[in-house]
């Protein structure tokens, strides 16, 4: 029986692999054809998901055009913001509003510099190989690195143009070097100001590891991107910012269930819109499920016996759960915690984990399959997969056969983090 049962993970595993191999090829087909018609060989391309030319990597681009342009205060003023582009893109009638904060500017204005499609393409080089390296560096497998560059997430974010590549990199390896090096941990965990929605539980990491080190790496870098965005841009862009046009955020997020976007989410928020709730309903089922991820967080890394692979695997989890603002292609951590988690032993899990990570190149068809928002189950799940798993490790065991390993580089000696193999 056990024999059967592990036959039957097996091929369950292999399955996936090719159908997360079949979705990164229609993905590449598709990149293919946009860049036929860039460089003017191929046939007109149009995405009815996409209105810009190259998705949400456009908004980026003619933010830091306008912020260039008009000043930065008038990417947060919706008047303006919707009347510049037009200048810039004339064919293109719909842009959504710019909700990142001011430390996000002087990145849109370095992407802004090349022509779009230059942009485009050397924004996605750089950021897959930035996370690749980060991730190296943070010790884990080529494994688990593949898992989470070629996961459907990462291949629907590279498309779109979104930071969730880079992001989810810096949330992975920043709670892996939060134990071992709290200054880079810290650091990499601040980076995340940029794309503030994936850092919302790094304070209550940083105040349960009480680690100094850690506290003044994540404020140096807060204060300097900071200054740095007044520096470029001036204090209007803060009190823009901080102003009260930012209502098209809340109208954004309080959009009633159904519009093409929140099919795509993640957050209990929508999962509980998708259901009917009201909005006050809504936001207390949001708010409980963020202060309990934010306790059972706490609670995971005041604790000094576990290993750093199950914890950071919840703690991605968590942050995902936490957030009420997110999408499917903001769940490259997730993959690679979906892969972090995958032993061999039992062959089950790993069964489970491998459809998992598959789960979010079919978010939409399963939203419209069950008539509401399922993500935050799958991503309960894998949570509840590596918080009994950080529980296994953290007893006593024997020591673990020669050729078992886990998502981490492993050796009989600590290695440093920098150490290649």
């Amino acid at each position: 029986m056990h024999a059967i049962r592990r036959g039957l993970c097996t091929i369950t595993i292999i399955l996936v692999a090719i159908e997360g191999l079949r979705i990164v090829w229609r993905v590449f087909q598709t990149q293919a054809h946009r860049f036929a018609q860039v460089i003017g060989t191929g046939p007109s391309f149009h995405d009815p998901s996409c209105l810009n030319p190259f998705c949400d990597y456009t908004l980026f681009w003619l933010v830091g055009r306008l912020s260039a342009q008009s000043g930065a205060a008038s990417v947060y003023h919706p008047a303006r913001a919707f009347a510049g582009p037009a200048l810039i893109l004339p064919n293109q009638a719909h842009y959504l509003p710019f909700m990142y904060p001011p430390q996000t500017l002087p990145l849109t204005y370095l992407l802004s510099l090349p022509p779009l499609a230059v942009s485009y393409y050397a924004f996605e080089l750089i950021s897959i190989t930035t996370a690749a390296i980060l991730l190296r560096r943070a010790g884990l497998s080529w494994f688990v690195i593949a898992g989470g560059l070629l996961s459907p997430a990462a291949m629907y974010c590279a498309y779109f143009g979104e930071f969730g590549i880079l992001c989810g990199a810096l949330l992975a390896a920043g709670l892996l070097h939060l134990e071992t090096n709290p200054r880079t941990g810290g650091a990499l965990l601040a980076l995340l100001c940029i794309k503030p929605q994936y850092g919302l539980l790094a304070p209550v990491l940083l105040l349960a590891r009480r680690d100094l080190r850690a506290w003044a790496a994540a404020a140096a870098v807060l204060a300097g991107l900071a200054a740095l965005s007044v520096l470029c841009f001036g204090w209007s862009c803060w009190s823009a910012f901080l102003g009260p046009d930012r209502t098209d955020i809340r109208a954004w997020l309080q959009r009633p269930f159904g519009s093409g976007d929140q099919l795509n989410g993640t957050s209990v928020f929508w999962m509980a819109r998708s259901f009917g709730a009201a909005l006050p309903v809504a936001y207390g089922i949001q708010l409980l499920i963020s202060a309990t991820a934010a306790f059972f967080a706490w609670r995971l890394w005041r604790r000094n016996d576990i290993s750093r692979d199950p914890r950071a695997a919840v703690t991605i989890c968590l942050c995902l759960l936490a957030s009420p603002y997110s999408y499917d292609n903001d769940m490259i951590a997730y993959s690679i915690a979906c892969a972090m988690l995958i032993r061999r032993d039992p062959a089950v899990p790993d069964a489970l984990l491998a459809l998992l990570w598959l789960a979010p190149g079919y978010t939409v068809l399963l939203t419209q399959k069950f008539g509401f928002l399922p993500t935050p189950i799958w991503i309960t799940a894998v949570a509840l997969i590596g918080w009994q798993r950080s529980r296994q490790q953290s007893m006593p065991a024997s020591p673990a056969p020669a050729g078992r390993r886990s998502g981490t580089v492993l050796s009989l000696s600590p290695a440093p983090s920098h150490r290649f193999r």
